[in-house]
């Protein structure tokens, strides 16, 4: 039995006590398994993770509802068995369940504590869009701290200026560092929540319209001296189409925008008669793109295109054509067709969780790590970390045996992490290093061995902060317990069913006599092919071959496949279904001849059938393994069944099955 599935299957049916029906009839035991009692709140979470969701649930019959709670009655017995040999103190899953504590942990402390407040973050920022305007002091990387500390002065310098009333746009144009002032003048146009650094829209949401920032703001291209032009509610999403008189040459040529202008104008005098846009922009836009479905450039956020066209897009109601719009690619008229407003955030979660994790979850983890290691006090010893790589050698990698064994004990002994006033020592943190197989690969070089080693100090910290999470959190509590359970009935299983799964020849051949007409063979077609790229030489071959040149000759001479050249052909036995020319073969006698025939995945094929096997039963040599796989999922079953059924003579069970038609009555459970 495979140990993921049952670990899968308890991790499905967790415990989560969040019921959709009223706290009264969710309370009503709908079975007893010993000292157990499982609520129908309790089973209605078990059906709807486990039977396709809780709509599923509703729509269930009664015949349907039972069934499942004798699968649940098995399952509970299996259990309960299992914690009454008190297999949960075996050495073995007990180590497995403080490894996983530890994976489960940070998990669930990043999620909690990192992506979850980054995704609400964004969602919030998202109903608003802010507009501003930036002067950059570019800082590039490995800049020595006194350049770094004369730039942040002279961001201080400009802060001072504005603040004072010195025109911002000049500000821009004499300071800033940004290659397209010149054209913007520092405008860096408007932008809403995961469209910018973290830095910058941190800064810029703390913002009213108007304000310039108290401080220069810090990112990876230096300082930002940032003022707010605006702040709105976002409008969401549009739909728009467009016409566009496309520039030829280019938007600086005269002689080709007035051409490209003189075109949208009279495009625009049509509409003004009442031509139909999207019949207009069919017929005459020169967007190769969306020509073809009326202009039509589908749902668009903020920042899509390019400014012009985008900010002339933002200003239209639904149902408003533009006036002419002028962006560097030609002219455009545009029309909003329709709005789509921020959706509720339950409706929206998936897909912004997935903008989150590609934009922004790396620098808010970065940063929450940080934190983490100021509030646990976190020291790395860089003179233990130097003198055990002194004794490594670079060409080698974690993977390699005793790779770290040359280092001297005193060595390995020292301190190497400190982290809320414990100390972790240079060989206990590449023990872990040499445990965990992703490290493996890892060369014992100085960066490639702090990177990992940094990442174990990740781990360390976190384990530090998912201290006590039982007791602070219900649900981990409930997912531990999940876990537990799951490797619990896995260690039962191998010890009541498996390991008295035996297989001998005897039980094997006599099963098979018992099921020969499970092991079956399909019907087969031996076949030959010549296939060529060109439908005149294909018919041409054909010619030849009504004429009686042997296929064999012709299949040697001209199949494109070098392959097949070789064989003459001969594509070997087949069952009759494996692809489109087995199926073509099937309908053929032996020896015909087909037509040539078009293939989708390109050419010509003209087939010779051969040989045709009838489907008929394998020997026991040719079941094999087939006998083996199947012969033991029966015996497992039967074993199975055979404990069950004990365990239900051991213990008290006791269904109240008429229970069942009031689950699943109120309205789905809020996760």
């Amino acid at each position: 039995m495979n140990k993921t599935f049952w670990i899968c299957y308890v991790l499905c049916v967790s415990l989560i006590l969040l019921f959709g029906c009223s706290p009264q009839v969710a309370d009503e035991i709908v079975l007893e398994v010993g000292p157990t009692k499982v609520a129908l709140g309790d089973y209605e979470n078990f059906y709807s993770r486990n039977s396709g969701g809780w709509e599923a649930g509703k729509r269930s019959s009664l015949e349907e509802r039972e069934r499942f709670l004798d699968l649940l009655t098995d399952y509970r017995l299996k259990l309960q068995d299992a914690y009454d040999h008190q297999l949960n103190k075996d050495p073995e899953i007990q180590n497995e369940l403080l490894d996983y504590r530890s994976s489960l942990g940070a998990t669930y402390i990043i999620d909690k504590e990192v992506t979850e407040p980054g995704i609400h973050l964004m969602y919030d920022r998202q109903a608003e869009e802010i507009r501003a305007q930036q002067v950059l002091i570019s800082v590039k990387s490995g800049t020595s701290p006194e350049d770094t500390l004369s730039a942040w002065m002279k961001a201080m310098e400009i802060i001072k200026h504005a603040k004072a009333g010195a025109n911002f746009d000049s500000l821009a144009l004499l300071y800033s560092n940004d290659q397209t002032v010149k054209a913007n003048r520092g405008d860096v146009y408007y932008f809403t929540g995961g469209q910018m650094t973290i830095a910058f829209e941190n800064a810029a949401y703390s913002m009213q319209k108007g304000a310039i920032s108290s401080y220069p703001v810090r990112t990876a291209l230096g300082y930002h001296v940032i003022k707010i032009l605006d702040r709105k509610p976002s409008r969401g999403s549009l739909r728009v189409r467009h016409i566009m008189a496309r520039f030829k040459v280019s938007d600086t040529d005269s002689a080709d925008t007035a051409a490209a202008l003189q075109l949208i104008r009279g495009l625009q005098d049509s509409l003004k008669r009442g031509w139909d846009f999207a019949k207009l922009a069919s017929k005459f836009s020169e967007d190769p793109g969306s020509a073809a479905q009326g202009g039509d450039l589908g749902w668009c956020e903020r920042r899509r295109w390019v400014q012009q066209f985008d900010e002339a897009c933002f200003k239209l109601a639904v149902g408003q054509t533009s006036g002419i719009v002028k962006s560097p690619f030609g002219y455009h008229l545009i029309r909003c067709d329709s709005l789509k407003p921020l959706p509720a955030f339950s409706d929206y979660q998936d897909e912004i969780k997935k903008t989150y994790q590609q934009y922004r979850f790396a620098e808010d983890y970065s940063a929450y790590i940080s934190r983490l290691k100021h509030d646990f006090r976190f020291g790395f010893i860089d003179s233990t970390f130097n003198a055990g790589l002194a004794y490594l050698d670079s060409l080698k990698s974690i993977g390699d045996s005793a790779w770290y064994r040359s280092i001297p004990a005193n060595i390995l002994m020292q301190t190497l992490i400190v982290l809320d006033g414990k100390s972790f020592s240079l060989d206990s943190i590449l023990s872990i290093l040499d445990k965990h197989q992703e490290h493996r690969n890892t060369m014992l070089r100085r960066g490639d061995l702090r990177s990992h080693i940094d990442h174990v100090a990740e781990t360390l910290l976190l384990d530090e902060q998912s201290r006590g999470l039982e007791s602070r959190s219900r649900d981990f509590e409930s997912l531990m317990k999940d876990y537990e359970n799951g490797i619990v009935l896995f260690k039962a299983e191998q010890m009541q069913v498996w390991s008295n799964v035996t297989v001998s020849d005897t039980a094997l051949k006599d099963f098979y006599e018992k099921n020969r007409d499970k092991f079956r063979l399909p019907e087969k077609v031996g076949y030959s092919e010549i296939h060529v790229a060109a439908d005149t030489l294909a018919f041409t071959i054909y010619d030849s071959l009504t004429h009686g040149v042997s296929f064999g000759d012709l299949a040697a001479r001209y199949n494109d496949d070098p392959e097949l050249r070789t064989k003459s052909g001969a594509r070997g036995l087949k069952p009759i279904n494996s692809d489109a020319l087995t199926t073509l073969a099937a309908k053929l006698r032996v020896g015909e001849i087909s037509e040539p025939v078009e293939l989708e995945t390109g050419g010509y094929s003209i087939i010779h059938l051969t040989k045709r096997e009838p489907p008929r039963e394998k020997t026991f040599e040719e079941a094999g393994a087939e006998v083996s796989n199947l012969y033991q999922e029966h015996l497992s079953k039967e074993i199975e069944k055979q404990w069950v059924d004990r365990l239900k003579q051991q213990y008290r069970v006791k269904q109240y099955k008429e229970r069942l038609g009031d689950a699943f009555s109120g309205p789905a459970p809020f996760r």
